[in-house]
């Protein structure tokens, strides 16, 4: 009795890197910048859908992009002139809420300043900050 050899499934000769071939360093960045196109895309749509409901809601998303995004890069640069930017970009984008937050209605302005507060005494009493 002999076994019989599975045959090669069209798939399998797919995933082969002999006929694809290598991956190289110019794949990744394409496949990147292809991939931060249709992040800036979905971003852009994501904004531009909000802002048609009200421009509050769309500068609001817009701002706490920001803010988080430069939390994000202050938190995992390693240079101090990265980490100032983030720092700026952060505290900038925190101050325009405010101010709109102000604009739109007084008390919410004065719940941003009130959280501000709260997050610096968090920070300052505990071990994170030293």
């Amino acid at each position: 009795m002999t076994t019989q050899q599975p045959q090669p499934s069209i798939v399998d000769d797919l995933t082969d890197p002999d006929i694809i071939g290598p991956a190289g360093p110019d794949a990744k960045i394409g496949r990147e910048a292809f991939g931060l196109l249709l992040l800036s895309f979905g971003v852009l749509g994501g904004l531009g859908a909000l802002g048609a409901l009200h421009w509050v809601a769309g500068l609001s998303a817009a701002l706490i992009g920001l803010c988080a995004s430069g939390v994000v890069v202050r938190r995992n640069s390693k240079q101090r002139w990265q980490q100032d930017a983030g720092a700026m970009v952060a505290f900038a984008a925190y101050a325009g809420q405010t101010a709109l937050l102000f604009y739109l209605l007084q008390p919410l302005g004065w719940l941003a300043v009130s959280a501000l507060g709260i997050a610096a005494g968090l920070w300052l009493s505990s071990d994170e900050g030293a």
